[in-house]
């Protein structure tokens, strides 16, 4: 496949586009005029804004979530996390890197692409890696002009050592890690994207409009339905994972790396179109299981919530050609996004959070 390339005019546009955003400002250049008054001088401690630096291009890994992948690794490691109803009820985790985890930190495990993990490679770019999909999702990855690498070796390699693949083998016992990830990154030539993510607004300076949330649950599906809880001593969220009709608990989801619970800063919950795709999934015995697409693509655009610092706003989302999706509130202001990790929970139109 074609290395992924940037036009090094989209890359200058991006930057200029990002300190604009950050509060940067143009003038435009006047004439001299003989009656035009002195320019002050510019004190010697203003320090202009500086330009972001370019974001590295991302790596995008399928992560596993039926309950025989918990505790899963490396989540927390991840920049931006998307998660999403697959077949069966269950959801899987897209996590994007663009700065590689910890050389020794353990990523997986890796599972199966979806069609939405395909939609998130076009927008974020970069390169995706997953072992396996369906021969539909497959032939929409060969036609498209992203990276995709399926059961890549190396990265990924099977491993007995960390859970759950000491406890259930095969297959959830296919990981890759930082190290590995590393090497990965250099041999595939990715270099940098056009666009940078939100301004981030610390948890002490959030605007009015949201309201006081401790917890809630997100409905993912009957069969999945994670539930939050705020930490005000992190300022951060932790997951749960209760009791569904087809599956049991396994309470609150640790990071096997550190054995500590995953916890989150931001979570985005963006409704979207669910859309059935009767080729998706194949049917050993010969038919089809449907699986499903989501409205998250170019040009795409709907409400949701946000929930940050113990408060849950509304919100609406539009997506670009390519970068993250921009987030307002009602008042149109840019929502406020925390420092560090952005989970996105992909829910259908019109579902919403119960606290």
């Amino acid at each position: 496949m074609p290395p992924f390339k940037i036009q090094i005019s989209a890359l200058l546009a991006g930057v200029l586009v990002a300190v604009a955003a950050c509060g940067g400002a143009s003038h435009a250049a006047k004439s001299p005029s003989a009656t035009a008054s002195p320019s002050p001088s510019v004190s010697a401690s203003a320090t202009p804004t500086p330009a972001p630096a370019p974001l590295s291009q991302p790596l995008l890994i399928q992560v596993e979530n039926l309950y025989q992948a918990r505790p899963q690794s490396g989540l927390s490691s991840a920049d931006v996390v998307y998660e999403y109803q697959t077949e069966g009820g269950i959801s899987r985790f897209t996590g994007i890197w663009f700065t590689k985890p910890p050389s020794a930190d353990m990523v997986g495990p890796v599972r199966s692409a979806r069609l939405i993990s395909l939609r998130l490679l076009q927008i974020y770019g970069g390169a995706l890696i997953y072992s396996g999909a369906s021969n539909y999702v497959l032939a929409q990855a060969s036609a498209a002009s992203g990276k995709h690498y399926d059961d890549p070796e190396p990265p990924l390699f099977r491993t007995s050592t960390p859970p759950p693949a000491a406890r259930y083998g095969s297959p959830h016992n296919l990981y890759t890690d930082g190290s590995h990830l590393a090497t990965f990154d250099q041999s595939i030539n990715l270099s940098t994207v056009s666009y940078q993510l939100w301004t981030r607004t610390p948890i002490t300076q959030l605007p009015s409009g949201g309201t006081a949330v401790s917890s809630f649950t997100v409905p993912i599906s009957a069969e999945e339905t994670p539930m939050f809880t705020y930490e005000p001593a992190t300022g951060e969220y932790q997951r749960s994972e209760p009791a569904t009709p087809e599956y049991p608990a396994t309470g609150v989801l640790n990071d096997a790396n550190t054995s500590a619970p995953w916890e989150t800063p931001t979570i985005v919950i963006l409704q979207a179109p669910t859309i059935p795709v009767a080729a998706d999934n194949e049917n050993p015995s010969g038919g089809y299981t449907e699986g499903l697409d989501f409205g998250i693509g170019p040009s795409a655009s709907g409400s949701g919530q946000l929930a940050v610092g113990g408060q849950l706003y509304s919100i609406n989302w539009a997506q670009a050609a390519t970068g993250p999706p921009q987030l307002t509130l009602a008042d149109g202001q840019p929502a406020p996004i925390a420092p560090g990790q952005v989970l996105f929970e992909v829910i259908n139109t019109g579902a919403t959070v119960t606290p």
